[in-house]
């Protein structure tokens, strides 16, 4: 099988519905952050604060080189990922794409609690902040998002069941069905 991309914003749910859906479909799961933080040796946000986001970027782009040549393997991309130019195109030329969407009642209360581990998210030590930084940033990447193959909901993907019925109705979808089902 191709690798299956999971784009979306910082706390749309990647790595969770990414784990469980490698588990379901007896693939391997990727975390493009963490697999970041090993090779550099450093977190994202030590890169980002020592080398900077540019340097951050390239690191990106170069390791989802390398995973476009992968098999059956699922990969939780990191929020800006698919917004350096040409990344989606590459992303959707070598397998499936699939972004994530949280509504913004779910997405804040999981974006301030995780947001010391997020280096464009530090400033924002306050709801009202986190929206001034958040807003701009989803309208930027919104196109990006959009050149996904497939979309999916990924508000409710708070407890197992929530993600078993996520994972069900990916693996239930038409496109994902024409795309995996035969190979």
């Amino acid at each position: 099988m191709r690798p299956i991309f999971l784009i979306g914003f910082m706390c749309s749910g990647k790595t969770t519905l990414g784990r469980a859906l490698a588990a379901r479909l007896g693939m391997r799961f990727i975390d493009l952050d963490q697999a970041i933080e090993e090779r550099a040796g450093m977190s994202v946000s030590e890169i980002f604060r020592t080398s900077g986001e540019d340097r951050f970027r390239s690191l990106e782009a170069e390791m989802i080189g390398e995973m476009c040549s992968l098999t059956d393997t699922i990969v939780a991309t990191g929020g800006g990922t698919p917004c350096r130019p040409g990344m989606m195109q590459r992303m959707n030329a070598a397998g499936l794409t699939v972004a994530l969407d949280a509504r913004p009642g779910r997405l804040y209360p999981r974006l301030m609690q995780g947001r010391e581990n997020r280096p464009l998210l530090a400033s924002a030590h306050t709801e009202a902040r986190m929206r001034d930084i958040v807003e701009p940033l989803l309208s930027a990447r919104e196109p990006f998002y959009a050149m996904a193959s497939l979309r999916f909901d990924s508000s409710f993907l708070e407890t197992e069941d929530e993600i078993a019925a996520t994972v069900g109705r990916f693996i239930e979808n038409p496109l994902f069905k024409a795309e995996y089902s035969n190979q």
